[in-house]
């Protein structure tokens, strides 16, 4: 297996985010969608002005551009050497060649900074970078105190959907009855991808989730374990999307501030926030449950070996697990709404059944399941969290 994210792409030969804007007003529509991520974030653009920014795996710079057009002068380490014309070639073209400073041909752990940075962005691949502690040191070593690092990465949980899919597809595959390859996903999921709104083809998804070898459960990441790590690498937590910390607290604002302390809480509410995340719908337990999380841990886990081989005891197993999980919506210690509850049922119910489909391992039944299952096609998950971490001074 490749080591590096950038590698797949290269063996690709592809510019996996290359947008090819054609002019000002595809940037703006593009630059909206940046403001509203971090609106959410608590990062309004007047925060970037003037400020230094370095940016880890910017591949062709679209992002990029909306940095230096909210006023950054941009720093862009992208280890694939073919990315750059690519970036050089949209600074040109939106006249912000001024805010563009380097562009350094070297991996995350081979940059070595000959400057403190106001603030990184690391956003895509970061989380294939292990252990998560090299990575944490690499954002302390670049940053200036009280600078932010903003990451997004595959969250263990969230990430369930995806390798479902992936489960899905290998079944259908092993059975012989289709090969590998786009045309057996467009077999599977094309109405799934038809249901949203998107801008790239489906072969280009296939290339992201499918067939990527980075999207498995050894490369996602705990949250809880992730702001451990950031806190031990003297990073408090500044905002996330889905939110980390106890938006039920009632603390006086004037109190004793704690770092350690406010970090606890933060995992506290992430281990009540494990089922949301999920089902990728609001189901926040009363307290932590350390049964369930396991349980849920235990599922992604068969889950993902299913991608690699076939099996009628851990499929069982896992219909047992999500059996469990039904009976805990019950007992009434769930933070939610009737509409959330009976939406979190129907999810656990079409895992369940997709379960049983992939025992069998009759590739027909499971292309009408993909095809026609109205909870599996508007289901999702929620792989991709986002974080922005503040280093302490």
């Amino acid at each position: 297996m490749m080591e590096k994210m950038y590698e797949y792409y290269a063996a690709q030969d592809v510019q996996p985010t290359y947008a090819d804007f054609s002019g000002d007003a595809e940037l703006f529509k593009y630059a909206k969608v940046r403001n509203d991520v971090f609106f959410r974030m608590s990062l309004p653009p007047a925060l970037f002005r003037d400020k230094e920014l370095l940016e880890f795996g910017p591949d062709t710079g679209e992002n990029s551009l909306v940095f230096a057009q909210w006023g950054a002068n941009v720093t862009l380490v992208e280890p694939n050497k073919e990315a750059h014309p690519y970036i050089q070639r949209y600074f040109s073209k939106f006249k912000l060649e001024k805010s563009l400073k380097e562009i350094v041909a070297k991996s995350v752990l081979d940059f070595v900074p000959t400057k403190p940075y106001d603030i990184i962005d690391a956003e895509g691949f970061i989380y294939t970078v292990q252990p998560t502690s090299a990575w944490i040191a690499k954002l302390h070593e670049c940053l200036k105190p009280d600078g932010f690092a903003i990451v997004t990465y595959n969250e263990m949980y969230g990430g369930f959907m995806e390798l479902l899919l992936k489960a899905l597809y290998q079944s259908v595959v092993r059975s012989k009855a289709f090969g590998p390859g786009v045309d057996t996903v467009k077999r599977l999921f094309l109405p799934k991808w038809d249901s949203i709104p998107h801008t790239r083809k489906i072969e280009s998804w296939f290339m992201d989730v499918i067939q990527n070898p980075f999207v498995r459960k050894k490369y996602f990441i705990d949250p809880a374990e992730l702001l451990r790590e950031m806190h031990d690498g003297k990073f408090r937590l500044y905002s996330s999307w889905p939110n980390y910390k106890d938006v039920l607290a009632m603390n006086w604002i004037k109190g004793e501030y704690s770092a350690k302390r406010d970090n606890d809480a933060a995992i506290t509410f992430i281990e009540q926030s494990r089922l949301s995340h999920f089902l990728s719908t609001q189901c926040v337990l009363s307290s932590p449950s350390p049964a369930l999380s396991n349980g849920l841990a235990e599922l992604v886990g068969i889950v993902d070996g299913l991608i690699d081989a076939a099996s009628s005891p851990n499929c069982q197993k896992a219909i047992s697990i999500l059996d469990d999980i039904l009976d805990y919506f019950n007992k009434g210690q769930i933070i939610t709404s009737q509409t959330d509850v009976a939406k979190a049922k129907d999810i656990l119910i079409m895992i369940r059944t997709a379960m049983i489909l992939i025992e069998q391992g009759n590739a027909e039944n499971i292309i009408k399941f993909c095809r026609e299952d109205e909870v599996f096609i508007a289901t999702w998950g929620m792989p991709n969290h986002h974080g922005v971490f503040q280093k302490m001074s």
